[in-house]
């Protein structure tokens, strides 16, 4: 006798790949709440969760605007306890069903935070993204903006919204694509202009990209790498990406993108602390609880695999440019989603390998934020 296999509806429950996302989402907004708590600069803390979904699912796992709570509430007792005051922070959550809103309300407690208030909108997604750019642009500049974008979809996004609201320098976006539909059909929506159901895929490729050969569609990671680059718009922000397979080879893509490098070492560090041997991403197989016994040997592999990669990155810029800094390899490196301990580790081979030379010989190379934001230069290298 066959046993039925009951699906379990993604709308009312947290399976593996969007908790995949919420885990991304949740790691970000805890260094993001961190950084921001303890820096004087910033006066208070504005968070935008445009498409926030149910709060509690029928599973009984929170949704993003929850998540974002209880985030707020951790940092909060950190901050607290060593003394500091806690900064003031709004969350606003949005989405077009109301039922949705009224979820979220009836199981937000906000009893034991007192510097956070929320707001319930229950409006159209292309509104709701033109009423929070207006938001930021008029915030001062003591303000910090953090927009989680999750549509249904991606007809509301396009370049000018992005740019809109990255336009004040002090807001970051994730954004949430479902890169798989995407991919498979950007060939046809430019072959079949007929059909309007293509219309919005079209639209976004010309936003970005202005016609379909801007972007690489020789395999679905390609096409995430192009993705990513195009959401920079020509290195003006930093940017990177984070795949999620929902079934085998249906992926999904988390895009960070902000004026502030340090933002984009933070969600790095998310990354991989999520994916600790690629950085990349979310697979159906790793969430599996089959292993077997070559499993910690392939993953040495892949690793070693990954950092040779940034070798020839960090390799190829030396000799094109003559020399770098330790300034320029930090950017290098975090622009190609690595860290700066990666960063360290692909030197060290090189230097070894008689391919580079540290010319100043420096103790340590010193490759970190503190450096860069200072433009202090204490390592040099160049191809030999």
């Amino acid at each position: 006798m066959k046993k039925t296999i009951q699906k379990l509806d993604a709308k009312k429950n947290v399976l593996p790949h969007t908790q995949a996302k919420l885990d991304l989402f949740k790691g970000y907004l805890e260094h993001y709440l961190r950084v921001l708590g303890y820096a004087d600069f910033c006066k208070q803390i504005n968070l935008f969760d445009i498409f926030c979904g149910a709060g509690l699912y029928d599973d009984g796992k929170k949704g993003s605007p929850l998540l974002a709570i209880d985030c707020i509430r951790n940092i909060n007792e950190e901050i607290s306890n060593k003394g500091k005051t806690v900064k003031q922070i709004t969350l606003t959550v949005n989405d077009f069903d109301a039922k949705k809103i009224e979820n979220v309300k009836n199981n937000t407690n906000l009893q034991d935070i007192g510097n956070c208030s929320v707001e319930y909108c229950n409006k159209d997604a292309n509104e709701m993204l033109d009423i929070v750019s207006n938001q930021v642009s008029q915030f001062p500049n003591s303000h910090r903006n953090l927009v989680f974008i999750d549509p249904y979809g991606y007809s509301i996004i396009n370049k000018d919204k992005i740019i809109k609201l990255l336009s004040n320098k002090h807001t970051e976006i994730i954004l949430f694509l479902p890169i798989m539909q995407m991919y498979r059909f950007t060939e046809i929506a430019f072959q079949d202009k007929e059909k309007p159901h293509y219309e919005n895929l079209r639209r976004f490729i010309m936003s970005f990209f202005g016609n379909k050969n801007g972007v690489e569609i020789t395999n679905v990671f390609e096409y995430i790498h192009s993705i990513k680059e195009a959401l920079s718009i020509k290195h003006s922000y930093f940017t990177c990406s984070h795949y999620i397979e929902r079934e085998k080879g249906n992926y999904y893509a988390l895009f960070f993108i902000g004026s502030n490098i340090y933002g984009l070492e933070k969600m790095l560090e998310t990354k991989w602390k999520l994916d600790p041997v690629k950085g990349k991403g979310f697979n159906q197989d790793k969430n599996s609880m089959q292993f077997s016994m070559f499993d910690e040997e392939m993953n040495e592999i892949d690793n070693l695999l990954e950092i040779s990669y940034l070798e020839d990155v960090i390799y190829k810029s030396i000799k094109q440019n003559n020399r770098l800094t330790n300034i320029e390899i930090y950017e290098l490196s975090l622009r190609n989603e690595f860290l700066p301990k990666h960063a360290k580790t692909a030197l060290q081979n090189l230097v070894k390998n008689n391919k580079i030379q540290e010319i100043n010989n420096s103790l340590g190379y010193k490759i970190n934020y503190s450096n860069y934001k200072n433009k202090i230069v204490i390592s040099k290298f160049k191809a030999l």
